[in-house]
């Protein structure tokens, strides 16, 4: 990572700055909570003071925010690539929803806390601005998604002169799906506390699932019902 030594004055050191602190907050937060993550370290990280980090994020959830936006930007363009194969049924489109969410732990990890507590503090033009890049790039993935016949809008559908996010209706409603799939079995699967030491052990152990398989499980049963719609 090149550090600014010095006050980012111009507006390309101050991109850069403030993908640092993008960066720096990213790789604590892989091992760590949302809790134990000192913006006071983040900072130290990359060599400034936590007041110089404020003139980038207001406060520490807008910080999450903006890591969010761009984890799952990385998501989308993961996806551009990977539905461009010829996917010939429900299932293999379910495996590759599935993986792209499981190689993008950042973001599945953002999601879980991204309601009950990303989005607590919010001015209004911070939430509208955050709602309107979420729905950009679920608009993006809806059209990727549009290639498969049964994300396709109805035959009247095709026909009207109705918006792209319209149009998108049913792809944009699997995805919605998927993500309260998600957060619901992160939670279920990433205990914390004594919880996670009980389960370890017989007959508790029962309640131990695996993220990936649970969440496969969800999203092939998700991706079926779009065929009977």
């Amino acid at each position: 990572m090149c550090l600014i030594k010095q006050r980012a004055n111009n507006p390309e050191q101050k991109a850069l700055r403030r993908q640092q602190i993008l960066g720096a907050t990213r790789i604590r937060f892989q091992t760590l909570s949302y809790e134990e993550v000192n913006l006071n370290h983040v900072a130290a990280d990359i060599g400034i003071t936590k007041a110089a980090l404020y003139r980038y994020f207001r406060n520490k959830e807008t910080l999450f925010l903006a890591l969010f936006v761009e984890a799952l930007n990385e998501l989308v363009h993961y996806s551009e690539q990977a539905l461009k194969q010829n996917l010939e049924t429900q299932e293999a489109l379910a495996h590759v929803v599935t993986k792209s969410l499981v190689e993008n732990p950042v973001y599945c990890k953002l999601s879980a806390i991204l309601h009950t507590i990303l989005e607590r503090k919010l001015t209004l033009d911070e939430a509208n601005q955050f709602k309107q890049q979420l729905l950009t790039l679920m608009g993006q993935y809806s059209r990727l998604l549009g290639q498969y016949p049964e994300f396709k809008p109805p035959i009247t559908t095709q026909n009207n002169s109705k918006s792209s996010i319209s149009d998108n209706t049913r792809a944009i409603s699997y995805l919605m799906q998927v993500q309260q799939a998600l957060i619901g079995v992160w939670h279920m699967t990433h205990p914390t506390g004594a919880i996670a030491q009980v389960i370890e052990v017989a007959p508790l152990n029962i309640f131990k699932q695996d993220f990936s398989e649970s969440l496969l499980a969800h999203i092939i049963k998700i991706t079926d019902t779009q065929v009977d719609r």
